[in-house]
Formats: C-alpha cells, structure tokens, sequence
C-alpha cells in the first residue's frame, strides 16, 4: 500500500509528461511555419521540465518512504534540487504563457536556490564515509533528530534545513509573481477581445492557488518532519491523494490550453491601424466614446461572434491603444464588457420580443461563440439566468 501511495504522484507526473510529449511531436510533425511551432511549443517545453522534475521530486519520496537507504544519497541530493525548483519551474510555465518579453535573467534567477542546494547537499554526501552517511540518514532523515557528529553531517543538517526556510520563501514569492503575470495578461486580453472564452487563463491562477494551500501544508509537514509520515499509511495518504489530483488537474489544463500571449501579440501586428505617438487629451477620448457609440449603434459590431478591438482600430482608423483607454477611462469597463452588455441587452430585447425563441437561437443572434458564454454573461449582467428571464415573459 505504501508503494502504490508514494508512487501515485510520479506516475501522474509520468503519464502527462508522455501524453504532451506525444502532442508535441505530433504537432511539429504537423506545423510547417516555425513561427506558429515556437509560439504554441514553448510554454508545453516548459511543463514538460516541470513535470519530469516533479517526478523526480516524487522519486525521491517513492525511496525515502520506502527505506531504499542505499539509494538515499543520491536521490536525497536530487530531490534538494527538485523540491526548489518545481514552483519557480511552474511560474516560468507561467511567464511563456503570459509575458511579452518572455522570460527574463532574474526570473530564472528563482531556479539558483535548486542548485546551489542540490549541489552542496550532493557534495557533503560526497564528503561523508559511510558511517556519517548512515548517521545522518538514520537520525535526521528518519527521526528528526539533530545529533551531535561530525562537521560534514552537522552542516548537512543546517544546510537541510536551511533549503526548508528556502522553499516556503519560493512558494510566496512564485504565487504574488505568478498572480501578477496572470492578471496582467487578463487585463490585456479583456481589452482585445470580446469574446475571451477559451482564450482565458484563470484555471492556472485557480492552480496557482491550489498548489499555493497544497503545498503550504508540505511546507508544515517538511517542518514538522517527513519522518512523522514513514509509518502511519493514514498520514501518508492525505498529501499523496492531493498532489496526485493537483498534479493530473495541472497536466489536464496544460494540455488544453492552446491560446497564449503569442497570439495576442499576432493578431496586434496584424493590425494596420495608424499607430501614431501624440498625446491624447481628456476630450479627444470623450468624442474617441461618442465616435464608438455611434458605430455601435449604427452598426451593431457587436453581434459579429470573433469581434476584436482591432476591427474597431480598422474602422475609426485610430491607434487601437486609444481605443481601449477611450472605453476604460470613459465608460469604466473593459472592451470584453461593454461589448458583452451590449449583447446581453440585445438578447434581453429578442427574448422580450419572441419569449418562446430557443436560448440557443438568442444566443447565436446575440453574437455570442457559445450557450456556455452567453449563460455566464447573461447571468452576470441581468443576475439571473436567461431560461428563467425568458419564463417570466411567458
């Protein structure tokens, strides 16, 4: 039983690992512009790296929790390493997804801990004779005890306990970075388009934040000490079940997540609008307001189902910057907003024309992608659901 326990999350870890390599060789097998490969390959290259080092990490569980000590000094040595580098790995997943410039020196900076780390605990292993080896596996790693010996095992254990301090500090520091590269990327992509379904990365906050509270639990337990759990399966079960979960939810997402920051960017260069440089005043954004108003009005843009701020930049031949300050500064919303209300009311009008449409019809007519997309906005503006909206109009 313990075998399989221990074994859970590296098999997780394992199994997406082979199933996105397999996509990812397919897919190059497929794509013929370079370009488009990069931009949809590089953030699955980075989950790849995150995920063997997991399983690595949980390698070195599997033989710690299984008392294969001969194999502790080097799996001990790596699982130092992978245990500080999983998060900054993760938000570097992040950072390919939703960052323009990609990744920058000082965020792969987050990954020096793992192998400064790794390496000292690898080479004071390399120091130990035997004896110390077994002194320090068998007091410290299986007990929790701090013993009196000598100087290379005494600085094994501060150099333990000190990569413990380390990995809580990465776990705040990564989710307060991986949040803010998150949110600014949504805001980025409420402003370009107004339909962001499939396009949105909220699941990997809603990760970010699971892996947050399943991980500072690992940090409590890494505290109160990893031996406490070798003999009790009950124990042991708990964490091992959650980050087998966490960890399958993670690759399951990864695998769909297909719309990235490189696809904003595409579609920005794609855009001809003029972008010129001069300094917009306060009443240049009001008539810039009035201007998108009236071609909304006259026009009815929104109802085209892929609607996106450059096709508004196309029509009024303005930089499309301006464009989403206009509706920011002035209507004190996002493009995705305004454009999704005013498809609401105009659903809101159909339904209140022809209380007997389809929800479906009303939905496409109302230029929203999907039932699922027209429900949420629905119920999100008007805080209730069309079917009992349209019920009262019965």
């Amino acid at each position: 039983m313990t075998q399989l326990l221990t074994s859970l999350p590296m098999l997780v870890c394992l199994f997406w690992f082979a199933t996105l390599t397999s996509d990812v060789v397919l897919a190059r097998m497929r794509m013929e512009a370079t370009t488009t490969v990069q931009g949809w390959m590089r953030p699955r290259c980075y989950l790849l790296l995150f995920l063997i080092v997991t399983a690595g990490l949980y390698l070195g569980h599997y033989i710690y929790f299984n008392h294969q000590t001969s194999l502790l000094p080097s799996s001990d040595s790596f699982y130092a390493a992978a245990n500080l580098a999983v998060y900054p790995l993760y938000y570097l997943y992040i950072c390919t997804l939703t960052q323009r410039d990609g990744i920058r020196r000082w965020q792969m900076a987050l990954l020096l801990p793992a192998l400064v780390g790794g390496t000292t605990v690898a080479l004071l292993y390399g120091q130990m004779n035997a004896d110390e080896a077994t002194l320090f596996i068998e007091q410290y790693l299986y007990r929790g005890e701090h013993p009196e010996a000598s100087l290379l095992v005494t600085c094994q254990m501060y150099v333990h306990d000190v990569c413990k301090a380390v990995f809580g500090v990465l776990v705040i520091t990564v989710f307060l970075l991986g949040n803010r590269s998150i949110a600014q990327y949504e805001y980025l992509l409420n402003n370009s388009y107004a339909s962001t379904e499939n396009k949105s990365l909220v699941s990997l906050h809603h990760m970010l934040m699971a892996f947050v509270v399943t991980s500072a639990a690992s940090f409590v337990c890494n505290l109160v000490g990893r031996h406490r759990f070798v003999d009790s399966q009950w124990l042991l079960s708990f964490p091992s079940a959650a980050f087998s979960v966490l960890l399958f939810a993670i690759g399951y997402i990864g695998s769909r997540t297909q719309f990235n920051i490189w696809h904003i960017e595409q579609d920005e260069r794609e855009d001809c609008s003029s972008e010129n440089s001069a300094v917009a005043t306060e009443s240049d954004f009001l008539l810039l307001r009035q201007r998108i108003e009236c071609l909304m009005s006259e026009e009815q843009l929104y109802l085209q189902p892929n609607l996106k701020i450059a096709d508004l930049s196309a029509r009024l031949a303005t930089n499309r910057n301006y464009i989403y300050q206009a509706i920011n500064r002035e209507m004190k919303m996002s493009f995705s907003e305004y454009i999704n209300r005013m498809r609401v009311a105009y659903a809101q009008a159909l339904i209140d024309e022809n209380p007997r449409m389809p929800l479906a019809e009303v939905a496409e007519r109302s230029g929203f992608n999907s039932g699922t997309s027209f429900y949420r906005n629905f119920k999100l503006y008007v805080h209730i659901s069309p079917k009992k909206y349209q019920e009262g109009k019965h």
